[in-house]
Formats: structure tokens, C-alpha cells, sequence
């Protein structure tokens, strides 16, 4: 999903690095091959150390970049757990498939098998969301199929054209790359790819080393072999994802994407003319048929509409969970004609603390209408809207009936959530006792908060569980990064379990029990959190 808003200097830009970043990529599948086949290097060997060496340059990186984040990521026994599976089901397990089909096939066969993985993600997103595969879905499974089946046997059904460890490592690739997708999207949301890249590697080299011992391998390690190993290391895997990131940053994970298609495209070439890696017709239609059903499954559905979605968290369609069948959400800053529809919303979140039995300081309501005005005059007021048709079509029938009675904002949509975030901080946060933060007040000038305070974070009953509540908090975390935040901290009522939850669903850790005091000393304990940006 791309952002409209995007400078075209900076697309053009992103697509240039992306596509940078791609064909290095199929520049390490064509290394890998040359190491495997030419010079008999063992794949044990060749991923421990290929590893080991990514590994190190992603920890210099982190330590120099952030060595606090990276520190504090260390402490974080969930995430740290996270992070760990992923590098020994995500990174090795992709690391060691990937190369090991190239050495019975080729770099260009190799790259082209791994993008089967979409299909099974495909097929577990379809079955998370309890939906069939659209049109457009289905139509690049059946090709993707198409692809395989001409790869594998070249049109004979009788045999393989390749060898049967070539094609089963290769299915494995897939596997091992929708793994890599698909399990660390919490720990990239809390810490970022690179320090979630450099611990996850360094998982996957210490694995790889204990369970390989390469060591134990007869290799004749040359001044040739050193050589190409280290400028796969720079280049195939570091460089490459340098290129890549920036080119997503710049032109968005959609367009990014599509031109990701470049990476088995550009394998199959610089095998051919570098290694003469033969290439036959049903080879080329089979690798076509497969990037078709990339950009099919990949493409998105809607219009025009879609392109102003803000992308906060990451900028992707939101097709996980329920809202796909609200639509896009967009954030903006509250205005006074907000007022009632932002106090309505705010309403029902009161009438759900009531259900859960949660006190809220008596009969007194908060946030009070006073201080929602000074917030929208501040400027720390957000709103989170969609097209009310939309909202109508998702609620039910009597939800419907009260939709047109709530105010719609100036462009005619519908709100469906408010939350606040305020640059400056909470100040009762200075006057709270209990709560265990990071420091981070050495990183910020005198009088500047280093942390965002988010609070008031409430969804309209027609749109719960449907990821507005995930959406709140990736804005909140874009922005407060865009404002050069360390951190965005928030408390809960400590019995609001489904915030507790959401919050720690997205990433946030919790910091103990906070106990506030007014300006008379009254004692409010909150449930207190932190995300480390």
C-alpha cells in the first residue's frame, strides 16, 4: 500500500534503491550457487559463516545507531523470546532451505520456489480472516501452480526436470519465507528491523554453528572463497537490505513489493551470464506465471479511495482480522466541530468500563468536556474516521439505526475513534510514585519531554475488533517517532483487560502499578506501559 502524500522525487527514489536492493539479493542466490557447485563448499559451512559474519555487522550497526533500544530489547523477555523462534524457524530455517535447494537447482530456480511463500500466506490469512481468496487471489494460485509444475518437469508429467531434493527444499524455502513474514510483526513493531534482524541472526548463527559444527567440515577455504563469501555477506545480504529499507521508507511496501519481483528475476540473469546456468523456455514461463501471481496477490483491491490510508504501523492493507469489511481508517487532529461526536465516543468507552465493572472515580467522568476542548486546542486530540457508509454497511442492524444521528465530521465520515497524544508529556506522571521507566531523560534537551504521553484511547462499539484499536496505537507510534520521541508511555485502568491486552498485543511492556495524584492528593493506581521507539 503506497502513501499518496509520498514526494515523487522520494518514490522514484525508493524504487531505485528497491530495485538496487533486489538485485543484490539475487546476486548472494548466484554466490551461494558458485560456492556450492563450482568451489564444493558444504551448505553447512557456507550458512554458519555467512551468518555469523551478517550477524556481527547488524550488532555494530545497532549498538552504534541505538544502543539503549538495543539494550532495553535484550531486557524484554517476550519480545526476546519472539525474536529468538523467529531466527531459528525464520532465518535459519530460510537460510538453510534457500541454499541448500541452490545447490541441487540454481540461484534463479531457488529465488523463484521461495516466492510460493505469498501462497501460504495467502491461505493463512484466508483462514485467520474466515474468508475465500478473491478473484484476483485465486486466479494467481492456480498460476503460481502453473509455474511450479513447468519448472519442476518442463511440461513432461512423467518426470522431473530437476532434482526431487531441489524441488522439496525448495517448497521448504517457501515455507521457511512465509515463516519469516509472518512471525515477527510484533517484535518489529516495538523494536524496529534492524535490532529485531541483528538478535534474530545472531540467534540463527549460534544455532547454526552448535547444531552444523562446521568446523568439523574439510574446506578448503581460499583466497577465492574468503572473497566471494565476503561480498555476499556485504553485499548479497547487508547492502541489500539497506537498499530495501530505504526503498520501502521512500516508496511505500506496495510498490516496494512489486518491484521486489526483481530479486528471482535478476538471479536467473546473473546466473546465466555469469555461471551459464541453462535456462530453458518452460524455465522462463514458469518464473512469469509465479511473478504473476506476486503481483495478483500482492495488488490491492480498492481504488482510488484507499490511496490517502496513512499506513502508521506498516503501510499495508489492513486485511488482517475484521477490517477489510470496514475499510480504511484515517487519523487526523480533532477541531472543535469533533467536539460532540469525540465526547459520544468517548461515552461509550465509559459504558464499557461500567460492564466490566471498572470504577472510574466515582461519578466524576474523565476525561472532562473541559479538558477534551483544551486538548482539541492544543492540538493533542486525534480522531480516526472512515466513510460512513462504510460503518453502516459493517454494524448491525440496530447499530445502523444510530449511525446518522452521530455527527459526521466536515468530509462526511464517519468516527470511530479518539485517542490523545501529547508531545509535552503528563506532567502527574512527575508527581506519580510506582511505575518503572526507562530512563531516557539523558537523551533530551532541558525541558523537552523524551517520551509522548498517550491516553483516552477509546473505539466505537460498530468497530471493535476489527484493528482500529492496532491502528490508534501505529499512529500514535509514527507520530511520536516523527516528533523524535524516545518512547510513548500510557497508563490503563487496571482492570480494562481488553486494553491491557491490545496494548500488549502491539508491543507496549508494562512498567508496574502507577499511583496518580491530583492537585488535592487524591490516589488513582493505573496499570502503567511503555513503548520504546
Amino acid at each position: 500500500m503506497t502513501t499518496s502524500n509520498a514526494p515523487k522525487n522520494h518514490v522514484a527514489r525508493g524504487i531505485l534503491l528497491t530495485a538496487i536492493g533486489a538485485c543484490c539479493w539475487g546476486f548472494s542466490g548466484t554466490c551461494a550457487q558458485l560456492l556450492t557447485s563450482e568451489y564444493g563448499i558444504p551448505v553447512a559451512w557456507l550458512i554458519t559463516v555467512r551468518m555469523c559474519a551478517g550477524a556481527l555487522l547488524f550488532l555494530a550497526v545497532c549498538l552504534g545507531k541505538n544502543w539503549r533500544s538495543f539494550r532495553a530489547a535484550l531486557r524484554d523477555t517476550r519480545s526476546l523470546v519472539h525474536i529468538v523462534i523467529f531466527g531459528l524457524f525464520g532465518v535459519l530455517l530460510t537460510q538453510f532451505s534457500y541454499i541448500t535447494c541452490i545447490s541441487y537447482t540454481n540461484a534463479g530456480t531457488g529465488t523463484v520456489l521461495e516466492r510460493l511463500g505469498l501462497v501460504i500466506i495467502l491461505f493463512y490469512i484466508c483462514v485467520t480472516v474466515r474468508r475465500l481468496p478473491h478473484l484476483r487471489e485465486a486466479v494467481g494460485v492456480v498460476l503460481a501452480l502453473a509455474g511450479v509444475f513447468l519448472i519442476a518437469t518442463h511440461g513432461n508429467v512423467g518426470a522431473l526436470a530437476i532434482p526431487p531434493q531441489g524441488l522439496f527444499w525448495g517448497l521448504m524455502t517457501a515455507v521457511a519465507m512465509a515463516c519469516y513474514t509472518l512471525m515477527p510483526v510484533k517484535p518489529l513493531a516495538k523494536w524496529g528491523s534492524f535490532i529485531v534482524t541483528g538478535i534474530a541472526m545472531s540467534t540463527a548463527a549460534v544455532s547454526s554453528a552448535v547444531i552444523l559444527q562446521p568446523w568439523k567440515l574439510d574446506v578448503a577455504v581460499t583466497p577465492a572463497v574468503v572473497a566471494i563469501v565476503a561480498v555476499m555477506v556485504v553485499v548479497g545480504t547487508f547492502a541489500a537490505y539497506l537498499f530495501y529499507l530505504q526503498g520501502v521508507n521512500d516508496a511505500g511496501s506496495m510498490r516496494a513489493g512489486l518491484v521486489g519481483c526483481l530479486e528471482p528475476v535478476s538471479a536467473i540473469v546473473i546466473s546465466a551470464v555469469w555461471l551459464h546456468t541453462p535456462i530453458s523456455v518452460f524455465d522462463i514461463v514458469g518464473a512469469v506465471l509465479i511473478l504473476a501471481m506476486v503481483v495478483l496477490t500482492t495488488q490491492k483491491e480498492e481504488a482510488a479511495e484507499h490511496d490517502k490510508f496513512s499506513g502508521s504501523l506498516r503501510d499495508v492493507p489492513l486485511f488482517q482480522g475484521s477490517a477489510s469489511r470496514l475499510g480504511y481508517y484515517e487519523s487526523r487532529k480533532a477541531t472543535a466541530h469533533d467536539f460532540n461526536a469525540f465526547s459520544a465516543v468517548l461515552e461509550t468507552g465509559h459504558a464499557t468500563m461500567a460492564e466490566l465493572g471498572v470504577s472510574e472515580q466515582g461519578d466524576k467522568k474523565y476525561p472532562s468536556e473541559r479538558r477534551v476542548m483544551r486538548a482539541i486546542d492544543h492540538g493533542d486530540a486525534y480522531v480516526v474516521t472512515m466513510d460512513a457508509e462504510a460503518a453502516k454497511a459493517a454494524a448491525s442492524s440496530d447499530d445502523a439505526s444510530v449511525i446518522d444521528a452521530v455527527a459526521l465530521d466536515a468530509q462526511g465520515r464517519r468516527i470511530i475513534g479518539v485517542f490523545s497524544l501529547d508531545m509535552q508529556g503528563d506532567a502527574s506522571y512527575a508527581r506519580a510514585t510506582g511505575a518503572t521507566w526507562t530512563d531516557f531523560s539523558d537523551m533530551r534537551k532541558r525541558g523537552e519531554s523524551e517520551y509522548a504521553a498517550l491516553h483516552w484511547v477509546t473505539v466505537d462499539p460498530i468497530a471493535r475488533r476489527s484493528g482500529v484499536g492496532m491502528f490508534i496505537l501505529g499512529e500514535a507510534e509514527r507520530m511520536a517517532k516523527i516528533a523524535g520521541k524516545a518512547c510513548i508511555r500510557a497508563d490503563v485502568y487496571e482492570d480494562n483487560a481488553p486494553t491491557r491486552r491490545l496494548f500488549e498485543h502491539y508491543g507496549f511492556h508494562p512498567c508496574g502499578t502507577i499511583v496518580l495524584k491530583n492537585s488535592l492528593g487524591r490516589k488513582r493506581r493505573r496499570a502503567a506501559y511503555e513503548l520504546i521507539l
